[in-house]
């Protein structure tokens, strides 16, 4: 956001605080010089629409009305005002436990607007006083991922109410259909986001998988009413796994797919020679394993290529098909032309906006007028920027004031002997209430912890959510269509397991599944900490093993045992939370891939560490990997989504892994055969 754009939504903001009778546009167009120099009325008119927008959008409380005969030369006029109760965020005071679980609940949110928004709302909440000091650890940090492309707009249409359409592909259609809907919801179950809503060509309400939607958002015309009874974890709670529920039978080559295996309804049984017509099956091990998504099933079963082999339904065997036959058309295509421009992180993020540093300003404000003296080095440091960008800030303010902006109307800022002091900011000095995004991050992010093992026990989770609630109104009941949880019931006791150990720096006995070679292994490891990334549970570790820190999966600790060993940490966490699941090191490969529209995110997932945008709207991102061994089963999973571009060794690799597990289907005949 521009300086000027910033200078001019602060003096908009001043002015329309500072007179209880408000502002007329035309009134505002004569005081606010931006507004004087439009070309016409037509571009004033435009700019001021979108200012308005921006204040009501970082909650601020625009109020439109009308005062016929307030003053004989009125004539109906409209005019804008901003109530200065409705914008002053209420007395709120958090204990030191309440205090510790919103800051776990702001850092729930990663690689998406609510983060953001999220790290806003704790900043204001300090800048208040709310925040009590001290530290009550919790031990545990989970994480949700956003990283389907839809969310950031969908989350715009729930909370902006209004209808969009996209293309979708339902669970057991290879096929895509377009879909207009009417958002009510967002929500995270399973793993996976949903959106609910009244689907206008089916007349009835549905819900929708993001992962699904394969398309971008198109906003449509028109309002939307969400009924009074909505709420989106009800949806989610009428989302019923087992109704897409099926059963796979699959043929292992022995000894490997060690995660099939493990997923078992029973033991697995050797294929012989009397078989029959299992072609080049004899001796591989035949298994029934339950899923309740077909493609979700796919992905895992393409990632161990030739190794596994789905035989039936058919369906998931054309979708494994599919997968193999998509990537090696894509990989024989000629490749995109690219130039690593940007670094890693920038694709798809917004710029600096009016979320951004008008909302900085204010807060800093509010913090300073309370804290006359403060050092400018600490209040850098607090709000999260630099010395120079603090400079510039409190520069700009210099320049801002009440109407008709004289000497004694513009707000002073002095920091000498790096100390500042600000003064003649009485209109915005209060500290602003929370917009809507910031509370319901807050919001849904504390009625997820309240699903995590080991915290949604803890009182201070529900008064702190209930006293948020009651500060914040539910903004008007907006926190209902927006439900996150943090499905564990898979590991809940191995999470446990973890958190104790944890807590009483106890070493334990694992069997842990290493995916990149397929091959169960036995650790010794000595927790650190347990933290949750994008649906999984892991925890931080010093491996006996490997005499290194390392990390590991729940959900790939096929066994845990107590030794009753107590340990002095080799080594601390790496952070208060990982920012990455991947530790860089020396002897690390480097691999370039492209990635589709729908994918473009993915490079953040892996950490990428440049990229390059392409002109379909998909991506090049280079990545640094421990082992290249993930990436023929990452392109396998997406089937035509992600291509190896270089090094040229590694793409044709990925191509000739391909063509084995396409080959293993028509080598077996049973393939599809065996419908269930």
């Amino acid at each position: 956001m521009s300086a000027s754009k910033t200078e001019r939504l602060l003096n908009l903001l001043i002015a329309l605080l500072e007179r209880q009778r408000g502002y007329s546009k035309e009134e505002l167009r004569s005081l606010i010089q931006p507004y004087r120099e439009a070309t016409s009325e037509e571009a004033f008119n435009r700019l001021f629409e979108r200012d308005k927008d921006d204040l009501r959008e970082m909650g601020v409380p625009v109020e439109t009305f009308s005062e016929d005969t307030f003053f004989d030369s009125d004539h109906a006029v409209a005019r804008y005002r901003i109530d200065r109760k409705a914008y002053r965020l209420p007395e709120l005071k958090f204990t030191t436990e309440e205090t510790a679980v919103l800051s776990l609940a702001s850092r729930i949110w990663q690689q998406a607007s609510l983060g953001s928004a999220a790290a806003r709302a704790v900043r204001r909440l300090d800048v208040h006083g709310a925040l009590a000091e001290g530290d009550s650890p919790i031990g545990i940090e989970p994480r949700l991922r956003t990283a389907e492309p839809a969310f950031d707009e969908l989350l715009k249409a729930v909370l902006g109410h209004y209808p969009v359409s996209f293309e979708y592909r339902a669970a057991k259609s290879t096929e895509t259909s377009v879909r207009r809907v009417e958002p009510w919801g967002l929500g995270n179950r399973f793993g996976h986001w949903y959106l609910s809503g009244f689907d206008v060509d089916r007349q009835g309400q549905r819900t929708f998988r993001l992962s699904r939607i394969s398309s971008g958002i198109r906003k449509l015309s028109g309002d939307v009413e969400v009924p009074a009874d909505f709420t989106m974890r009800s949806a989610l709670d009428a989302l019923d796994p087992a109704r897409e529920k099926g059963t796979a039978r699959l043929l292992l080559k022995p000894g490997r797919a060690q995660s099939l295996r493990a997923a078992a309804l029973h033991p697995a049984s050797t294929v012989s020679a009397s078989a029959g017509d299992g072609g080049g099956a004899e001796g591989w091990d035949e298994i029934e394993c339950p899923y309740t998504d077909v493609e979700t099933m796919a992905e895992e079963i393409a990632s161990h290529g030739a190794n596994a082999v789905a035989l039936a339904p058919r369906e998931l065997v054309d979708a494994m098909m599919r997968r193999f036959q998509d990537a090696l058309d894509v990989a024989a295509a000629p490749p995109p032309s690219y130039a690593f421009t940007a670094p890693a992180g920038t694709a798809g993020h917004r710029k600096s906006s009016s979320l951004d540093r008008l909302p900085r300003l204010l807060d800093l404000v509010s913090y300073v007028t309370g804290n006359p003296g403060v050092e400018l080095e600490a209040t850098a440091k607090k709000f999260g920027i630099s010395r120079s960008q603090l400079i510039n800030d409190l520069n700009l303010l210099f320049v801002c004031g009440t109407p008709g902006y004289g000497p004694d109307q513009l707000i002073e800022v002095h920091w000498d002997n790096d100390t500042i002091f600000i003064e003649n900011a009485e209109e915005i000095s209060p500290t602003v209430r929370l917009s809507i995004d910031e509370a319901l991050s807050l919001v849904v992010g504390l009625q997820a912890l309240e699903t995590v093992p080991g915290v949604g026990e803890r009182p201070g989770v529900r008064s702190a959510l209930s006293k948020l609630l009651e500060a914040t109104g539910g903004e008007h009941g907006l926190h209902r269509s927006l439900a996150a949880d943090f499905d564990a019931e898979a590991t809940t006791a191995e999470v446990q397991a973890l958190q104790d150990a944890v807590a009483a720096r106890e070493t334990l006995r694992i069997e842990y599944l290493v995916s990149s070679r397929d091959e169960m292994t036995e650790r010794e490891i000595d927790p650190l900490q347990v933290f949750a990334v994008n649906g999984h549970w892991y925890t931080e570790a010093w491996c006996h093993d490997r005499q290194a820190v390392r990390q590991f999966r729940a959900d790939k600790i096929r066994s845990l045992q107590r030794t009753g060993r107590n340990f002095q940490p080799h080594a601390q966490p790496s952070s208060e939370f990982p920012q990455s699941l991947f530790t860089p090191r020396d002897s690390d490969a480097r691999a370039v891939l492209q990635l589709s529209p729908r994918l473009a995110g993915l490079g953040d997932q892996y950490n990428a560490e440049r990229h390059s945008d392409l002109p379909d709207g998909g991506v090049v991102v280079e990545l640094r990997l421990g082992t290249t061994a993930i990436i023929a089963p990452l392109v396998a999973r997406y089937g035509g989504e992600v291509r190896v571009l270089e090094p040229r060794e590694l793409a044709a690799d990925t191509v000739e892994w391909l063509s084995a597990a396409a080959a293993a289907y028509s080598e077996n005949p049973k393939a599809g055969a065996l419908d269930s």
